[in-house]
Protein backbone atom coordinates (compact mmCIF):
# COMPACT_ATOMS: atom_id res chain seq x y z
CA UNK A 1 0.00 0.00 0.00
CA UNK A 2 1.30 3.51 -0.95
CA UNK A 3 2.05 5.90 2.55
CA UNK A 4 -0.65 7.61 3.80
CA UNK A 5 -0.77 11.84 3.67
CA UNK A 6 0.75 13.49 6.20
CA UNK A 7 -2.11 14.99 6.89
CA UNK A 8 -4.42 11.27 7.63
CA UNK A 9 -0.85 10.35 9.41
CA UNK A 10 -1.40 13.82 11.80
CA UNK A 11 -4.83 13.04 11.55
CA UNK A 12 -4.54 9.68 13.54
CA UNK A 13 -1.90 10.68 15.57
CA UNK A 14 -4.04 13.77 16.97
CA UNK A 15 -7.27 11.39 17.66
CA UNK A 16 -8.81 10.52 20.78
CA UNK A 17 -9.25 7.42 21.73
CA UNK A 18 -12.65 6.93 19.82
CA UNK A 19 -11.07 7.73 17.00
CA UNK A 20 -9.08 4.32 16.69
CA UNK A 21 -12.58 2.59 15.76
CA UNK A 22 -13.01 4.48 12.21
CA UNK A 23 -12.16 3.55 8.98
CA UNK A 24 -9.96 5.38 6.26
CA UNK A 25 -11.58 7.63 3.67
CA UNK A 26 -14.38 8.25 1.23
CA UNK A 27 -16.21 10.53 -0.61
CA UNK A 28 -17.67 13.12 -3.05
CA UNK A 29 -20.72 13.43 -5.06
CA UNK A 30 -21.07 15.79 -7.97
CA UNK A 31 -24.69 17.01 -8.79
CA UNK A 32 -23.50 16.87 -12.85
CA UNK A 33 -23.41 13.26 -12.78
CA UNK A 34 -24.21 10.44 -9.74
CA UNK A 35 -24.92 12.67 -7.32
CA UNK A 36 -23.68 15.76 -5.63
CA UNK A 37 -21.90 17.14 -2.83
CA UNK A 38 -20.91 20.06 -2.02
CA UNK A 39 -17.95 22.34 -2.26
CA UNK A 40 -14.82 20.60 -0.42
CA UNK A 41 -16.69 17.60 -0.52
CA UNK A 42 -19.87 15.94 -1.74
CA UNK A 43 -20.32 12.29 -1.86
CA UNK A 44 -22.44 9.98 -4.40
CA UNK A 45 -25.64 9.43 -3.38
CA UNK A 46 -27.13 6.38 -3.96
CA UNK A 47 -26.98 2.18 -3.07
CA UNK A 48 -26.71 2.41 0.29
CA UNK A 49 -28.44 1.34 2.95
CA UNK A 50 -30.23 -1.61 3.59
CA UNK A 51 -33.11 -3.62 5.37
CA UNK A 52 -32.72 -6.96 7.02
CA UNK A 53 -33.75 -9.39 4.37
CA UNK A 54 -34.39 -13.10 5.13
CA UNK A 55 -34.16 -15.51 8.26
CA UNK A 56 -31.23 -14.63 10.73
CA UNK A 57 -31.74 -11.70 8.68
CA UNK A 58 -33.27 -9.49 11.32
CA UNK A 59 -32.09 -6.79 13.61
CA UNK A 60 -33.13 -4.62 16.23
CA UNK A 61 -32.65 -0.86 16.89
CA UNK A 62 -33.21 0.93 20.64
CA UNK A 63 -32.37 4.26 20.76
CA UNK A 64 -30.53 5.03 23.91
CA UNK A 65 -30.82 1.03 24.38
CA UNK A 66 -29.16 -2.45 23.81
CA UNK A 67 -30.19 -4.52 20.89
CA UNK A 68 -30.49 -8.22 20.33
CA UNK A 69 -31.00 -9.36 16.43
CA UNK A 70 -32.22 -12.81 15.74
CA UNK A 71 -33.93 -14.47 12.79
CA UNK A 72 -36.57 -11.85 11.78
CA UNK A 73 -37.43 -8.47 10.78
CA UNK A 74 -36.46 -5.28 12.93
CA UNK A 75 -37.60 -3.72 15.98
CA UNK A 76 -37.24 -0.21 17.26
CA UNK A 77 -37.83 1.40 20.41
CA UNK A 78 -36.21 3.45 22.42
CA UNK A 79 -34.66 1.82 25.34
CA UNK A 80 -34.28 -1.23 23.38
CA UNK A 81 -35.75 -3.99 21.51
CA UNK A 82 -35.85 -7.75 20.81
CA UNK A 83 -36.17 -9.11 17.92
CA UNK A 84 -36.94 -12.69 16.48
CA UNK A 85 -39.08 -14.19 13.60
CA UNK A 86 -41.64 -11.57 12.96
CA UNK A 87 -42.79 -8.28 11.68
CA UNK A 88 -41.50 -5.24 12.30
CA UNK A 89 -42.88 -3.53 15.53
CA UNK A 90 -42.24 0.32 16.52
CA UNK A 91 -42.81 1.59 20.20
CA UNK A 92 -41.22 4.05 22.62
CA UNK A 93 -39.91 2.26 24.96
CA UNK A 94 -38.99 -0.87 23.19
CA UNK A 95 -40.69 -3.78 22.53
CA UNK A 96 -40.74 -6.68 20.92
CA UNK A 97 -41.34 -7.99 17.51
CA UNK A 98 -41.88 -11.87 16.67
CA UNK A 99 -40.66 -14.90 18.27
CA UNK A 100 -37.99 -17.23 18.67
CA UNK A 101 -35.15 -14.98 18.05
CA UNK A 102 -31.79 -16.78 18.55
CA UNK A 103 -29.70 -14.01 20.51
CA UNK A 104 -27.32 -11.86 19.26
CA UNK A 105 -25.14 -8.48 20.80
CA UNK A 106 -25.63 -4.93 19.67
CA UNK A 107 -22.13 -5.18 18.35
CA UNK A 108 -23.51 -7.68 15.99
CA UNK A 109 -23.96 -11.13 17.22
CA UNK A 110 -22.37 -14.05 16.27
CA UNK A 111 -20.42 -14.48 12.79
CA UNK A 112 -22.34 -14.49 9.60
CA UNK A 113 -21.71 -17.96 7.99
CA UNK A 114 -21.06 -17.73 3.74
CA UNK A 115 -22.72 -19.94 1.36
CA UNK A 116 -20.77 -22.83 0.41
CA UNK A 117 -20.91 -21.89 -3.02
CA UNK A 118 -22.20 -18.96 -5.42
CA UNK A 119 -22.60 -18.35 -9.01
CA UNK A 120 -23.78 -14.74 -8.41
CA UNK A 121 -22.86 -11.66 -5.95
CA UNK A 122 -26.55 -12.05 -5.10
CA UNK A 123 -26.73 -15.91 -4.83
CA UNK A 124 -23.92 -14.88 -2.19
CA UNK A 125 -25.63 -12.80 -0.09
CA UNK A 126 -28.91 -14.51 0.12
CA UNK A 127 -27.28 -17.99 0.94
CA UNK A 128 -25.29 -16.55 3.92
CA UNK A 129 -26.76 -16.54 7.48
CA UNK A 130 -27.85 -13.93 8.20
CA UNK A 131 -28.17 -13.24 4.33
CA UNK A 132 -26.80 -9.70 3.37
CA UNK A 133 -28.10 -7.41 0.46
CA UNK A 134 -26.30 -6.77 -2.40
CA UNK A 135 -26.96 -3.57 -4.04
CA UNK A 136 -26.33 -1.12 -6.84
CA UNK A 137 -27.44 2.14 -7.88
CA UNK A 138 -29.90 1.74 -10.96
CA UNK A 139 -30.38 5.02 -13.36
CA UNK A 140 -32.97 5.53 -15.60
CA UNK A 141 -30.75 5.74 -18.55
CA UNK A 142 -29.41 2.27 -17.54
CA UNK A 143 -32.56 0.74 -17.88
CA UNK A 144 -32.54 1.51 -21.56
CA UNK A 145 -29.95 -0.68 -21.75
CA UNK A 146 -31.01 -4.83 -22.10
CA UNK A 147 -27.19 -5.96 -20.80
CA UNK A 148 -27.67 -3.18 -18.04
CA UNK A 149 -31.14 -4.80 -16.27
CA UNK A 150 -29.58 -8.20 -17.42
CA UNK A 151 -26.79 -7.90 -15.05
CA UNK A 152 -28.24 -5.68 -12.36
CA UNK A 153 -30.82 -8.24 -11.61
CA UNK A 154 -28.87 -11.12 -11.94
CA UNK A 155 -26.09 -10.31 -9.48
CA UNK A 156 -27.91 -7.90 -6.92
CA UNK A 157 -30.81 -7.88 -4.83
CA UNK A 158 -30.80 -4.03 -3.59
CA UNK A 159 -31.70 -1.05 -5.47
CA UNK A 160 -30.65 2.65 -4.87
CA UNK A 161 -32.23 5.56 -7.25
CA UNK A 162 -29.12 6.88 -8.92
CA UNK A 163 -30.79 10.66 -9.02
CA UNK A 164 -34.24 10.09 -9.57
CA UNK A 165 -36.12 10.51 -5.89
CA UNK A 166 -33.67 13.32 -5.19
CA UNK A 167 -35.92 16.22 -4.53
CA UNK A 168 -35.06 18.30 -7.59
CA UNK A 169 -36.02 15.11 -9.47
CA UNK A 170 -39.31 14.57 -7.36
CA UNK A 171 -40.62 18.18 -6.64
CA UNK A 172 -39.19 20.56 -8.96
CA UNK A 173 -41.90 22.86 -8.10
CA UNK A 174 -43.16 23.54 -4.68
CA UNK A 175 -46.25 21.60 -3.93
CA UNK A 176 -45.99 19.95 -7.20
CA UNK A 177 -44.49 16.13 -7.44
CA UNK A 178 -43.31 14.62 -10.55
CA UNK A 179 -42.89 10.44 -9.83
CA UNK A 180 -42.40 8.71 -13.06
CA UNK A 181 -38.66 8.12 -12.86
CA UNK A 182 -38.97 7.25 -9.20
CA UNK A 183 -41.74 4.86 -9.91
CA UNK A 184 -39.78 3.19 -13.29
CA UNK A 185 -36.82 2.01 -11.07
CA UNK A 186 -38.78 1.06 -8.02
CA UNK A 187 -41.59 -1.15 -10.28
CA UNK A 188 -38.57 -2.38 -11.99
CA UNK A 189 -36.93 -3.85 -8.73
CA UNK A 190 -40.11 -5.10 -7.32
CA UNK A 191 -40.39 -6.95 -11.05
CA UNK A 192 -37.46 -8.71 -9.93
CA UNK A 193 -37.68 -8.97 -6.64
CA UNK A 194 -35.29 -6.49 -5.55
CA UNK A 195 -35.53 -4.31 -2.01
CA UNK A 196 -35.15 -0.60 -2.82
CA UNK A 197 -33.80 2.07 -0.28
CA UNK A 198 -35.05 5.47 -0.69
CA UNK A 199 -32.38 8.27 -1.80
CA UNK A 200 -32.36 11.25 0.05
CA UNK A 201 -34.85 12.74 1.69
CA UNK A 202 -32.89 15.86 3.13
CA UNK A 203 -29.62 17.06 2.10
CA UNK A 204 -28.61 20.25 1.06
CA UNK A 205 -27.30 19.17 -2.46
CA UNK A 206 -29.24 18.89 -6.08
CA UNK A 207 -32.00 21.13 -4.68
CA UNK A 208 -34.57 23.02 -6.68
CA UNK A 209 -33.85 26.69 -6.83
CA UNK A 210 -37.10 27.71 -5.10
CA UNK A 211 -35.96 25.65 -2.03
CA UNK A 212 -32.66 26.26 -1.50
CA UNK A 213 -33.71 29.86 -1.24
CA UNK A 214 -36.37 29.88 0.97
CA UNK A 215 -36.08 31.78 4.48
CA UNK A 216 -37.92 31.79 7.48
CA UNK A 217 -37.93 28.73 9.84
CA UNK A 218 -41.08 27.98 9.88
CA UNK A 219 -41.70 28.17 6.36
CA UNK A 220 -38.62 25.77 5.75
CA UNK A 221 -39.83 23.52 8.62
CA UNK A 222 -43.20 23.29 6.74
CA UNK A 223 -41.62 22.46 3.24
CA UNK A 224 -39.56 19.84 5.16
CA UNK A 225 -42.69 18.33 6.31
CA UNK A 226 -44.40 18.47 3.16
CA UNK A 227 -41.49 16.81 1.18
CA UNK A 228 -40.93 13.82 3.40
CA UNK A 229 -44.34 13.26 4.32
CA UNK A 230 -45.30 13.58 0.38
CA UNK A 231 -42.81 11.22 -1.18
CA UNK A 232 -42.70 8.28 1.63
CA UNK A 233 -46.22 8.52 0.94
CA UNK A 234 -46.06 8.01 -2.36
CA UNK A 235 -43.45 5.24 -2.10
CA UNK A 236 -45.07 3.83 1.26
CA UNK A 237 -45.18 -0.54 1.27
CA UNK A 238 -43.01 -0.45 -2.21
CA UNK A 239 -39.57 1.18 -0.21
CA UNK A 240 -39.29 -0.01 2.98
CA UNK A 241 -35.88 1.72 3.90
CA UNK A 242 -34.98 5.59 3.82
CA UNK A 243 -31.70 7.57 3.37
CA UNK A 244 -33.22 10.33 5.79
CA UNK A 245 -30.62 12.85 5.98
CA UNK A 246 -27.25 12.77 3.49
CA UNK A 247 -23.73 14.39 4.07
CA UNK A 248 -24.99 16.60 6.66
CA UNK A 249 -21.16 17.51 8.00
CA UNK A 250 -18.27 18.94 6.23
CA UNK A 251 -14.03 19.46 7.25
CA UNK A 252 -11.86 21.04 5.20
CA UNK A 253 -11.38 18.56 2.67
CA UNK A 254 -12.69 15.27 0.86
CA UNK A 255 -10.46 13.47 3.16
CA UNK A 256 -12.76 14.15 6.26
CA UNK A 257 -9.50 16.07 7.88
CA UNK A 258 -9.52 19.56 9.33
CA UNK A 259 -12.52 21.32 11.49
CA UNK A 260 -15.55 18.90 11.12
CA UNK A 261 -18.77 20.57 11.57
CA UNK A 262 -22.15 20.83 10.54
CA UNK A 263 -22.87 21.90 6.69
CA UNK A 264 -24.49 25.10 5.53
CA UNK A 265 -27.44 24.48 4.08
CA UNK A 266 -30.85 25.93 3.81
CA UNK A 267 -32.14 23.67 6.80
CA UNK A 268 -29.52 24.59 9.16
CA UNK A 269 -29.15 27.74 8.46
CA UNK A 270 -33.07 28.38 8.86
CA UNK A 271 -34.38 25.64 11.09
CA UNK A 272 -30.77 24.98 13.58
CA UNK A 273 -29.29 21.90 14.07
CA UNK A 274 -32.39 20.19 15.57
CA UNK A 275 -33.54 19.69 12.01
CA UNK A 276 -31.75 16.40 11.76
CA UNK A 277 -33.81 15.52 14.71
CA UNK A 278 -36.99 16.90 13.18
CA UNK A 279 -36.30 15.11 9.82
CA UNK A 280 -36.01 11.71 11.55
CA UNK A 281 -38.91 12.29 13.25
CA UNK A 282 -40.91 13.14 10.85
CA UNK A 283 -39.90 10.17 8.88
CA UNK A 284 -41.30 7.87 11.54
CA UNK A 285 -44.82 9.25 11.44
CA UNK A 286 -45.03 8.60 8.22
CA UNK A 287 -43.57 5.34 8.27
CA UNK A 288 -43.72 3.22 11.28
CA UNK A 289 -41.74 0.11 9.92
CA UNK A 290 -39.32 1.60 7.86
CA UNK A 291 -35.61 1.99 8.60
CA UNK A 292 -34.14 5.15 8.49
CA UNK A 293 -30.86 5.80 8.13
CA UNK A 294 -27.94 8.84 7.69
CA UNK A 295 -25.77 8.62 5.51
CA UNK A 296 -22.47 10.31 4.45
CA UNK A 297 -18.51 10.17 2.92
CA UNK A 298 -15.39 9.64 4.75
CA UNK A 299 -16.76 8.48 8.13
CA UNK A 300 -15.41 5.23 6.83
CA UNK A 301 -11.37 6.92 7.72
CA UNK A 302 -9.32 7.69 10.35
CA UNK A 303 -10.06 11.08 10.90
CA UNK A 304 -12.08 13.90 12.53
CA UNK A 305 -15.01 13.46 10.37
CA UNK A 306 -15.71 9.87 11.76
CA UNK A 307 -15.53 11.08 15.40
CA UNK A 308 -18.00 14.19 14.97
CA UNK A 309 -20.30 12.25 13.08
CA UNK A 310 -20.23 9.41 15.84
CA UNK A 311 -20.93 11.61 18.53
CA UNK A 312 -23.83 12.99 16.85
CA UNK A 313 -25.25 9.93 15.60
CA UNK A 314 -24.87 8.78 19.72
CA UNK A 315 -26.51 11.99 20.73
CA UNK A 316 -29.67 10.89 18.47
CA UNK A 317 -29.37 7.46 20.03
CA UNK A 318 -29.52 9.37 23.56
CA UNK A 319 -32.27 11.45 23.15
CA UNK A 320 -34.31 8.52 21.58
CA UNK A 321 -34.25 10.19 17.76
CA UNK A 322 -36.00 7.23 15.71
CA UNK A 323 -32.60 6.23 13.54
CA UNK A 324 -31.83 2.89 12.40
CA UNK A 325 -28.58 3.16 10.97
CA UNK A 326 -25.69 4.73 9.43
CA UNK A 327 -24.59 4.54 5.83
CA UNK A 328 -20.73 4.52 4.81
CA UNK A 329 -20.67 5.76 1.16
CA UNK A 330 -17.42 4.16 1.17
CA UNK A 331 -16.07 6.34 -2.07
CA UNK A 332 -12.61 5.41 -1.99
CA UNK A 333 -9.64 7.30 -4.04
CA UNK A 334 -9.35 10.31 -5.66
CA UNK A 335 -10.03 13.38 -3.93
CA UNK A 336 -11.11 11.13 -0.93
CA UNK A 337 -8.94 8.87 1.20
CA UNK A 338 -8.17 5.09 0.73
CA UNK A 339 -9.43 2.74 3.33
CA UNK A 340 -7.95 -0.22 4.36
CA UNK A 341 -9.78 -3.04 5.53
CA UNK A 342 -9.23 -3.19 9.29
CA UNK A 343 -9.96 0.17 9.70
CA UNK A 344 -13.35 -0.41 8.14
CA UNK A 345 -13.97 -3.10 10.14
CA UNK A 346 -12.88 -1.24 13.44
CA UNK A 347 -15.18 2.05 12.40
CA UNK A 348 -18.55 0.03 11.41
CA UNK A 349 -18.11 -1.91 14.68
CA UNK A 350 -18.53 1.40 16.42
CA UNK A 351 -21.48 2.25 15.29
CA UNK A 352 -23.41 -1.08 15.80
CA UNK A 353 -21.99 -0.88 19.28
CA UNK A 354 -24.72 1.94 19.51
CA UNK A 355 -27.22 -0.73 18.94
CA UNK A 356 -27.44 0.56 14.88
CA UNK A 357 -27.36 -0.98 11.95
CA UNK A 358 -24.60 -0.08 9.21
CA UNK A 359 -24.64 -0.83 5.40
CA UNK A 360 -22.00 0.08 2.67
CA UNK A 361 -24.07 1.97 0.89
CA UNK A 362 -22.21 4.09 -2.80
CA UNK A 363 -18.85 1.62 -2.94
CA UNK A 364 -16.82 2.25 -6.02
CA UNK A 365 -12.72 2.71 -6.00
CA UNK A 366 -11.56 4.94 -8.69
CA UNK A 367 -8.65 4.44 -10.42
CA UNK A 368 -7.92 7.64 -12.21
CA UNK A 369 -5.25 9.86 -12.25
CA UNK A 370 -2.89 6.21 -10.73
CA UNK A 371 -3.41 7.22 -7.15
CA UNK A 372 -5.14 3.38 -6.79
CA UNK A 373 -2.99 1.42 -7.96
CA UNK A 374 -4.59 -2.01 -9.84
CA UNK A 375 -3.19 -4.11 -6.49
CA UNK A 376 -4.50 -1.48 -3.81
CA UNK A 377 -8.06 -1.46 -5.15
CA UNK A 378 -8.18 -5.14 -5.77
CA UNK A 379 -7.13 -5.39 -1.96
CA UNK A 380 -9.58 -2.70 -1.27
CA UNK A 381 -12.58 -4.19 -2.56
CA UNK A 382 -12.16 -8.09 -1.22
CA UNK A 383 -11.19 -6.38 2.86
CA UNK A 384 -13.47 -3.51 2.62
CA UNK A 385 -16.39 -5.93 1.68
CA UNK A 386 -15.09 -8.83 4.09
CA UNK A 387 -15.10 -6.24 6.86
CA UNK A 388 -18.93 -5.60 6.41
CA UNK A 389 -19.86 -9.71 5.54
CA UNK A 390 -18.12 -10.81 9.03
CA UNK A 391 -20.13 -8.28 10.55
CA UNK A 392 -23.86 -9.36 10.79
CA UNK A 393 -25.19 -6.33 11.61
CA UNK A 394 -23.71 -4.41 8.35
CA UNK A 395 -26.76 -5.18 6.49
CA UNK A 396 -26.02 -4.51 2.95
CA UNK A 397 -23.14 -3.69 0.33
CA UNK A 398 -24.10 -1.42 -2.48
CA UNK A 399 -21.81 -0.56 -5.27
CA UNK A 400 -22.35 2.81 -7.41
CA UNK A 401 -23.20 1.97 -10.37
CA UNK A 402 -22.65 -1.61 -12.71
CA UNK A 403 -20.18 -0.51 -15.04
CA UNK A 404 -16.99 1.22 -15.71
CA UNK A 405 -18.62 2.81 -18.68
CA UNK A 406 -21.48 5.03 -16.95
CA UNK A 407 -19.56 5.36 -13.48
CA UNK A 408 -20.50 8.74 -12.35
CA UNK A 409 -16.79 9.01 -11.92
CA UNK A 410 -15.64 9.26 -15.27
CA UNK A 411 -16.83 12.58 -16.40
CA UNK A 412 -16.55 14.59 -12.42
CA UNK A 413 -13.07 16.76 -12.40
CA UNK A 414 -13.01 15.78 -8.72
CA UNK A 415 -11.85 12.20 -9.71
CA UNK A 416 -9.14 13.45 -11.87
CA UNK A 417 -10.64 11.60 -15.16
CA UNK A 418 -11.68 15.18 -16.55
CA UNK A 419 -13.98 13.21 -18.84
CA UNK A 420 -10.22 11.43 -20.53
CA UNK A 421 -10.07 7.87 -19.06
CA UNK A 422 -12.22 5.90 -17.34
CA UNK A 423 -12.20 5.72 -13.54
CA UNK A 424 -12.17 1.78 -13.81
CA UNK A 425 -13.77 2.02 -10.50
CA UNK A 426 -16.74 -1.09 -10.74
CA UNK A 427 -17.21 -5.07 -10.84
CA UNK A 428 -18.12 -4.85 -14.73
CA UNK A 429 -16.46 -3.80 -17.64
CA UNK A 430 -18.06 -1.74 -20.49
CA UNK A 431 -19.07 -4.96 -22.01
CA UNK A 432 -20.49 -6.49 -19.03
CA UNK A 433 -18.09 -8.86 -18.21
CA UNK A 434 -16.68 -9.75 -14.62
CA UNK A 435 -13.62 -8.33 -13.95
CA UNK A 436 -10.92 -9.53 -11.00
CA UNK A 437 -12.46 -6.69 -8.94
CA UNK A 438 -15.68 -9.12 -9.43
CA UNK A 439 -13.90 -12.14 -8.11
CA UNK A 440 -12.04 -10.39 -5.08
CA UNK A 441 -15.81 -9.17 -4.31
CA UNK A 442 -16.84 -12.97 -4.54
CA UNK A 443 -14.16 -14.37 -2.52
CA UNK A 444 -15.33 -11.78 0.64
CA UNK A 445 -18.75 -13.09 0.55
CA UNK A 446 -17.64 -16.88 0.37
CA UNK A 447 -15.35 -16.39 3.02
CA UNK A 448 -12.17 -16.67 1.32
Amino acid sequence: MRSAPITLLLSAFLCTVGCSDSGDGDGGETASVGATGGTGGGATSGAGGATTSGAGGGATTGAGGGATTGTGDTTTGTGGATTGTGDTTTGAGGGTGGSDGTGGSAGGGSARVPAGSASTLREAGEKANPPILIGAAISGGGLNDNNYKRVAAAEHSYVTAENEMKWESVEPQAGQFSWGAGDNIVNWARQNNMKVKGHTLVWHNQLPGWMSSMTGKDNVTAAMRRHITQVMGHFKDRIDSWDVVNEAVQTDSDTGVGNPRMRPSVFLNQIGEGYIDLAFQIAREQDPKAKLYYNDYSIDARNAKVDFVYNMVKGMVERGVPIDGVGFQMHIGPPNNEAGGADVAANLKRFTDLGLEVLISEMDINRCGGVVTAEEQLAYYHDIVEACFKLPKCTAVTFWGINDGRSWLNSWSGALCNGQQSSQSLLFNDQYQKKETYNRVMDALLGK
